[in-house]
C-alpha cells in the first residue's frame, strides 16, 4: 500500500509552518499542500527549501484571504472589501467560473514563480470538488498536468461521470484523521480500518502545527493540530507503518504529472 501524508495550509501561520516541517524532518509527513495567498508563504517555502522530498503541491483557495488577481478583474468571488467570499459545501455556488479559472491559474503561476514545482492540487475546505466547480477544477489540473486529490463519497454520478472521463490523474484523499479521529490507533491500525486495493495510492489530510495566534484566533481546529503534530513525530507510528507494509512518500514518487 502506497500512503501520502499530506500537510494542508502550508504559508497560514508560522506555527503552521514550523509544525508541516518537523512533521517531515522526524515524522511520518511527506507531502504538503502551499497556500499561494497565505500571508506566510514565503517563510514556509524557506522553510522546505533544505527538504528535497517534501513534495509540495498546490492548495487552492477561494474562500479564505484575499485573491492574487485584483479584486476588479474577478468581482464575482469577492466582497465588498476584496476578501474571498465564503461558501458551504452543501450550498450552490454562484459564480463566474471563467473567474475562478483564472485565480486558481494565478495561484498556481505564484508559486512556480516562487520557484516550487508542484506535485499536485487540492483546495481549501475540498471546494476544489465542489459540484459546480469540479469542471474548471479538472480544466486546471489539466492545463498544468497535475494530479489531485478526489474525494470518492463526494459526488453523485453525475460528477463521477465527469471522473471518469476526464484524463487527470487522482489519487484517492482521506479525510478521517480528524478530531476525535486523532489518535495513535489510527495509524497502528492503518490496514485493518481502511481496506483498499495494494496497489492504491491514498493520501491522509493533515494539519500538524505549533499553536500561535493565528491559528487560535482564527481557526476553530486548533488545539487538534497540536494533537497531530504528536502522533506525526512519534518515532513509534513510523515503525508500525513500515510493520504494516505500508511504503510512505509524496505524490511524485507515486504518480507521475503526465496525463
Amino acid at each position: 500500500m502506497k500512503l501520502i501524508v499530506n500537510g494542508d495550509d502550508f504559508g497560514y501561520s508560522p506555527g503552521q509552518n514550523l509544525g508541516i516541517i518537523k512533521a517531515h524532518e522526524i515524522g511520518i509527513l511527506t507531502s504538503t499542500t502551499a497556500m499561494a495567498n497565505g500571508e506566510y508563504l514565503e517563510e514556509a517555502l524557506a522553510l522546505a527549501a533544505p527538504y528535497e522530498n517534501l513534495g509540495i503541491g498546490v492548495h487552492l483557495i477561494m474562500d479564505c484571504g484575499t485573491p492574487i488577481l485584483p479584486p476588479d478583474e474577478i468581482p464575482s468571488l469577492v466582497d465588498s472589501e476584496g476578501n474571498f467570499r465564503k461558501y458551504r459545501e452543501d450550498q450552490p455556488v454562484r459564480i463566474d467560473q471563467n473567474e475562478l479559472f483564472r485565480e486558481w491559474s494565478a495561484q498556481i503561476d505564484k508559486l512556480i514563480g516562487h520557484g516550487v514545482s508542484p506535485t499536485h492540487i487540492d483546495g481549501h475546505h475540498h471546494m476544489h470538488l465542489h459540484p459546480d466547480l469540479l469542471e474548471t477544477t479538472l480544466m486546471i489540473a489539466e492545463k498544468y498536468q497535475l494530479p489531485m486529490r478526489y474525494l470518492p463519497f463526494y459526488h453523485t454520478d453525475k460528477e463521477k461521470k465527469l471522473i471518469d472521463e476526464s484524463p487527470v490523474k487522482m489519487f484517492t484523499g482521506l479525510t478521517d484523521f480528524y478530531k476525535d479521529s486523532v489518535t495513535f490507533e489510527y495509524f497502528t491500525d492503518f490496514r485493518k480500518d481502511h481496506n483498499y486495493p495494494e496497489d492504491s495510492v491514498l493520501e491522509i489530510m493533515c494539519h500538524p502545527a505549533y499553536l500561535d495566534d493565528i491559528i487560535y484566533q482564527r481557526s476553530s481546529y486548533n488545539i487538534h493540530r497540536v494533537k497531530e503534530l504528536v502522533i506525526l513525530t512519534s518515532p513509534s507510528i513510523k515503525a508500525s507503518l513500515e510493520s504494516q507494509k505500508i511504503t510512505l512518500g509524496n505524490v511524485r514518487d507515486f504518480m507521475s504529472n503526465s496525463i
